[in-house]
């Protein structure tokens, strides 16, 4: 995402849309050789327009659809996901159905690089949304099944019956009959768990799980290959033996965001994958903040201080009302000294001085 040139100074490329270079904007040296203006030396105005572009460049898979839209509350991105239908867990072959995420607010002075790092959580974020729901346990009296961590439980309702979820009672039997026995109850994607080794050490259970065959249909229906063929290693303390069902689903998420992070690309770069050497990154982002130099310009370290301290001020959000006021206006008035933009609304507490330092490594 840097504006490149090459090492001659007159053939600097063109910004990307909603780029805006800072007045006396200097160029950075990186390892390559190549020199740029980082992104930390813009400013940025993004549109409709040139968020669509940015989202355009991404490529996740061709169930996974990224909109880029707005509304009367300003620009979003939402992610579509094309699949079945989660809560029918028949054995046939079903139509395909669209589902839509939540909305991921994109601000119009949000920097580039973090705008497709939002189209990557919105992925992310989705798919482990649908991985909730196709965890399933079956209820003991009824032999009904449920997904009782999905996203759609009643909040309210378990608040105001906080000690009967809570409770669990005695059970005899031996901690590894007590883990064979619920792995039984538990399915993902309608797929059994198999237990292929069982440990105690250090007070704790260590377990190695992989899933079954898939149904007929979901078998014919493809999607979610990611799972095939995964051995998912649990671990957790054997004397609350419910809390096998929380590693399971942690587990779960986990292959399904290492998923995206291997399978996300922005213009054909995985810039999430694990094979990126952080150490090669750490050094690229040193090299991009020469700082100490930098503040020695100071008509440029005049307009760096104006662009960063009217961005942070925009984000200050206002105080509100009601109870949610008071709580934050007592925690913010009662911290002495407490720097960064207020809420507005806040008019006791005095604004911060103008100006942004600069940080020697971000």
């Amino acid at each position: 995402m840097q504006r490149l040139q090459s090492s001659t100074p007159s053939t600097v490329s063109t910004l990307q849309k909603g780029e805006l270079l800072m007045p006396h904007a200097p160029q950075v040296r990186l390892p390559s050789g190549l020199d740029c203006i980082p992104q930390h030396y813009l400013s940025y105005a993004h549109t409709l327009e040139s968020v669509s572009d940015l989202a355009s460049r991404v490529a996740f898979d061709d169930e996974t659809l990224v909109f880029a839209t707005e509304d009367d509350k300003g620009l979003y991105i939402q992610v579509g996901l094309i699949g079945r239908e989660n809560y029918d867990r028949g054995s046939v072959v079903r139509p395909r159905k669209l589902v839509y995420g939540r909305k991921w607010r994109i601000d119009s002075d949000t920097p580039t690089s973090e705008i497709v790092q939002t189209i990557f959580l919105a992925i992310q974020k989705a798919r482990e949304h649908e991985v909730r729901e196709l965890l399933t346990v079956q209820d003991a009296q009824s032999g009904a099944i449920s997904a009782p961590l999905s996203c759609h439980q009643d909040l309210p309702l378990m608040a105001q019956n906080r000690e009967w979820v809570m409770g669990f009672g005695a059970d005899e039997a031996s901690q590894a009959s007590q883990i064979k026995g619920l792995l039984s109850k538990l399915h993902f994607a309608q797929r059994s768990l198999h237990l292929q080794s069982l440990n105690f050490f250090g007070g704790r259970a260590w377990l190695v799980i992989t899933l079954g065959d898939k149904p007929a249909g979901r078998d014919q229906e493809g999607g979610l290959a990611e799972f095939d063929h995964v051995a998912l290693c649990v671990t957790f303390d054997p004397g609350q033996a419910h809390q096998l069902i929380y590693e399971v689903q942690d587990a779960l998420i986990h292959v399904s965001d290492r998923h995206v992070e291997e399978t996300f690309r922005f213009d054909g770069f995985a810039r999430f994958s694990r094979q990126i050497n952080p150490l090669a990154i750490a050094r690229l982002s040193v090299a991009s903040r020469p700082y100490q130099r930098d503040s020695q310009n100071k008509t440029f370290y005049s307009a760096f201080q104006a662009s960063n301290y009217n961005v942070d001020a925009g984000r200050a959000p206002h105080l509100g009302i009601g109870a949610l006021a008071r709580r934050n206006r007592g925690v913010i008035e009662g911290i002495e000294g407490l720097t960064g933009h207020m809420p507005r609304g806040l008019e006791s507490v005095q604004a911060p001085l103008f100006g942004t330092k600069l940080q020697l490594v971000e």
